[in-house]
């Protein structure tokens, strides 16, 4: 393949990301994050796809014992193994990098933090399918796949930013609440969707735009509601 067409396919693959990154940074009015904060995190989440793949390896070998059940094959290999892997993994990098991080001052920070981090393994996902199957994927990754990810990192974000206002207000318990639901609830959402991609049809298409909706809404109360972290 010609480096012309290699550069064409991997900017293709790159430029949804690096537009709905732009997008929610632009939704950060009240105090917005150091580029170089976020393109670390970017890149963080790109290196996250060498642990998720080692990861869901194994766990692929381990889900082979259930071929022979269809139904429990398909809810493995397409709910849990993309859902808790990927969100697992993608938690793990923000909780770690942010989480004592000086800027994270308002609640909106926690939804930029987990979508920088989402969309940078998103964007190497991409770029990974598009060398291998073409333009067309590029489309339409761009359609569903990356705006799910971007979707998965602001319910992340979420709560997470919400788990650094109950830490700062010494509400230890519901604290901990947040962070594993920071975890589990975008897990399922990405479970879910990536359970109805596989041949249900009508039903994804109303899962996504039913999913759009509720995301949308949600960040825009969280940009319209935002407020410092600090006691």
């Amino acid at each position: 393949m010609p480096i012309y067409s290699i550069l064409f396919l991997v900017g293709a693959a790159l430029l949804p990301p690096l537009v709905l990154m732009q997008v929610i940074y632009r939704m950060d009015r009240l105090e917005r994050e150091p580029p170089r904060l976020l393109w670390g995190l970017f890149f963080r989440g790109l290196l996250a796809m060498f642990p998720i793949l080692v990861l869901e390896v194994v766990a692929d070998q381990f889900i082979d014992f259930f071929y022979w059940q269809p139904i429990v094959y398909l809810f493995l290999a397409y709910f849990v193994i993309p859902g808790f892997i990927e969100e697992g993994v993608k938690y793990r990098v923000l909780l770690h990098r942010t989480w004592n991080e000086p800027n994270f001052n308002y609640q909106f920070d926690g939804i930029v933090y987990a979508v920088f981090v989402s969309l940078g393994f998103a964007a190497v996902e991409n770029v990974m399918y598009v060398l291998t199957t073409g333009f067309t994927t590029a489309v339409v990754r761009a359609i569903f796949s990356i705006p799910g990810h971007a979707m998965f990192g602001i319910i992340m974000g979420i709560k997470f930013g919400r788990a650094k206002w109950c830490q700062n207000h010494g509400q230890q318990e519901q604290t901990d609440l947040c962070l594993r639901r920071a975890w589990l609830m975008p897990a399922v959402v990405h479970g879910t969707y990536d359970f109805l991609l596989i041949g249900f049809g009508w039903l994804f298409y109303v899962y996504f735009f039913g999913l759009v909706l509720y995301v949308v809404s949600l960040l825009r109360r969280s940009a319209r509601e935002d407020g410092p972290v600090g006691g």
